[in-house]
């Protein structure tokens, strides 16, 4: 069985405000992108393959802002969180058009809290 490991992006806004990478779900609620991760690959590169798979992110223009544990359906799950680097606005507008068609989505801190509210989120990485 491969382990699972998941991750979001920072995002500041025009307005000065960081919000967090989301994927919406039916009933309302957030989940975070999560992707299993393969024998060969560690938690790390399991994340940035998916962020750049699925969202068409150049992963080097993240940067890793925190890892931790969380607990994702029963599973202790790595979770890391990245800052996107600086563009300018027609950038983000492109790469925000790109991430709604991938069904994802930028939320606002108090948003981003509920979801990391309903984990168990650990300081120290389990490392998978």
């Amino acid at each position: 069985m491969s382990a699972k490991v998941a991750g979001t992006i920072m995002y500041k806004t025009e307005q000065g405000q960081y919000d967090f990478l989301v994927q919406p779900q039916v009933d309302a609620s957030y989940r975070m992108l999560v992707t299993n991760k393969q024998d060969d690959q560690t938690p790390l590169a399991a994340v940035l393959i998916a962020i750049q798979a699925q969202l068409n992110i150049d992963v080097n223009e993240l940067r890793l802002i925190n890892l931790a544990n969380i607990n994702l359906e029963g599973e202790n799950v790595s979770f890391f969180v990245f800052q996107w680097g600086a563009h300018e606005t027609d950038f983000y507008t492109e790469q925000l058009r790109i991430i709604s068609e991938a069904g994802f989505r930028f939320a606002n801190p108090s948003e981003f809290t509920e979801l990391l509210d309903k984990l168990e989120v650990t300081s120290v990485p389990h490392l998978n």
